[in-house]
């Protein structure tokens, strides 16, 4: 009689034989971030076209982590259907978070944008404003001179941050 291990191992290979595996590890060989989608290769040389890069397919952006050309990743089959989905990576070129008012990019540079603001051109402002907005006079005090601009900033840097 056979052991519970040869009855797993024997209905494993069954289900190889005759249909794809539920998961697989592959190496990424291009990358459609418009579409959300790639190309995988795996161990076999087995080319696995438009492999999601997220899960559901309505045109809205939500989340988007983009693994980077020549990366290893971990794809699973989405229920019963031919397609697959990325779930994990060893390296990543690019992390996208998008909500209604906000949007973080993370890749060679981070971007951060909320409420039509961005925090790099916030930050320029503020630089620019504090280069030229200073007046001193013989005393120990200093006074602003572009008050109405820094608080301007200031707000704008409160509808951006939490």
């Amino acid at each position: 009689m056979a052991t519970e291990e040869q009855l797993r191992e024997g209905l494993q290979e069954m289900a190889k034989r005759f249909g794809p595996a539920v998961s697989n590890i592959a190496i990424v060989k291009s990358v459609d971030e418009e579409n959300a989608t790639c190309v995988l290769i795996d161990e076999d040389d087995q080319e696995f076209l438009d492999v999601r890069l997220r899960p559901v397919l309505t045109g809205k952006q939500s989340f988007l982590q983009v693994p980077k050309v020549g990366s290893f990743v971990l794809a699973i089959r989405i229920e019963d259907d031919d397609d697959w989905l990325v779930i994990a990576q060893d390296e990543t070129e690019k992390f996208l978070w998008i909500t209604p008012t906000a949007k973080i990019e993370v890749s060679e540079k981070i971007l951060i944008e909320a409420n039509e603001k961005n925090l790099l051109s916030l930050m320029e402002r503020l630089f620019t404003v504090l280069e030229k907005g200073y007046q001193t006079n013989n005393g120990p005090t200093i006074n602003l001179i572009l008050t109405p601009e820094f608080e301007s900033i200031k707000n704008d840097f409160k509808q951006l941050l939490k």
